[in-house]
Parts: C-alpha cells; structure tokens; sequence
C-alpha cells in the first residue's frame, strides 16, 4: 500500500498525539537539583546533552532544489543518571520522539528543523541545522557535507540547555540503500536556574565540548523510507527508528 502525503501527515500527527499521552505521569521532568558534588553535576550535564542534542539521522547528499526529507522517529537515548531526582544509574533509557523536516537550496545547501519531545516529561528541545555539500557525490563518489547546527531545550524547570555543533559527514547510496557516517564536536551549555537548586555545593554553568560519531542505513522503499540510526554524544549513546519521506 503506498503511503499517500494525507497518510504520512497522520503518521506524523499521530506521533506527536502518542508523545503527548505519555508525558502525562512527567516522570522524568527535571524539577529541582540535588547534587553533592559539581563532579556529580557535570557528569549528570554529560547526559543532558546526550538527550536534548541535535542527532544526526540523515545521509550526506544534498537534497537539490527541490528535493525534502520530512519523518518522523523515536530515539533511546542512554543516561548515566535518573533525571527526575539525579540517581546515579548504570544505565537509563529514555525515549525521545522527534518531527524532522529538511529542504534543499541552490548552491549545494541544505536547512533542517527538528523538534524533540522527551517522554514522561515536559521536556523538549528545537534544532536547527544548515548543510552544505563538500562533495555532491556520485555512482564512482561518494557525498561528504559539513553542517552546524543550534540547540535550545524548553519546559525543563531546573536547567537552562543550548548547544553548538558542527558535523563533517559522509555517504554512498547502493541501489535503495545508503549508510552513512559522520563525526562532529557538541558546544554544550548547561546552567542551573538557583532558585531549584538544593544542594551542598553551589552549582555554576557547565561549558561542555563533547565528541560526537553518527553512523546509519537508510533504506528507500519506493513508498517511504526508513531509517535505522546511532548518535554517541561523550560516553552516552541514542538508538533511533525513523520513518518519511525523503526525494
């Protein structure tokens, strides 16, 4: 059956009714800070921007003129902590569902908007990226880019998050299936609101550079595309599935 522009419209929407379902219990708001150590914070600041961060989770090649990508995905990201009381875990999955939309420029360009959505939470964040193609690619080439992009988290009581990052990327379609990689560095910023602090020590703003490595497949099926995709952000992972359109 294919995939009608009414259908993925639903699917979109549907996304966003489902993610809005499972917020309402909040479970992993961060609502106030309880930290005995600004070691134990800037570690807990590492997984923050795990979470909240731009993911990459899309090929290299430049869309053209008039070429989009427009989808939809569910991410799990790995947190060293519990957000809601700061625990320290061994590992903590939390879901992350996403809207994505990118549209090709002349000259090589690229612009995307993303919106993420922490489940359980009334969490967010919004990135924005621009992507310019290095090496268009080719059947004897592959596509190499190079992008930045901007960061801004919403509704978390307890911090104020933004982030920098700049991605160097690369790709090469087979028939239906393009993998894809990349590396990039994170500028991350994260600032704890005093008034929601309770805590030993006094907490100042986390200034974070992080290493970023991307990796995944994108598969064309003619009616859609689908999308399998891994983010290592510092010493945390995400694990994402996404689903659209891409031309």
């Amino acid at each position: 059956m294919i995939l009608s522009h009414k259908n993925l419209k639903n699917l979109l929407l549907g996304s966003c009714l489902v993610a809005t379902a499972l917020n309402v219990q909040a479970d992993n708001n961060i609502d106030s800070l309880t930290f005995d150590s600004r070691n134990d914070f800037e570690n807990f600041s590492e997984s923050v921007t795990n979470i909240f961060n731009h993911k990459t989770l899309f090929p290299a090649e430049q869309l053209g003129l008039t070429g989009f990508d427009v989808g939809a995905s569910v991410s799990f990201a790995q947190s060293a902590y519990k957000l809601s009381n700061q625990s320290k875990r061994d590992q903590e999955i939390l879901p992350i569902y996403s809207l994505h939309a990118i549209k090709g420029l002349p000259g090589g360009f690229d612009v995307g908007l993303h919106y993420n959505l922490l489940a359980d939470s009334k969490a967010s964040s919004w990135s924005a990226e621009v992507r310019y193609a290095l090496i268009e690619g080719g059947t004897a080439k592959p596509a190499v880019s190079l992008s930045g992009n901007y960061t801004k988290g919403s509704g978390i009581k307890a911090l104020n998050f933004s982030s920098y990052g700049v991605d160097l990327g690369i790709s090469k379609g087979f028939a239906n299936l393009t993998p894809y990689a990349g590396i990039g560095l994170v500028l991350a910023n994260v600032d704890p609101e005093v008034e929601n602090t309770n805590t030993t020590v006094d907490l100042k703003t986390e200034n974070l550079s992080l290493m970023k490595f991307s990796a995944g497949l994108n598969v064309n099926l003619l009616f859609m595309d689908v999308l399998v995709g891994y983010n290592q952000i510092g010493e945390n992972a995400t694990y994402s599935l996404k689903a659209g359109y891409r031309f």
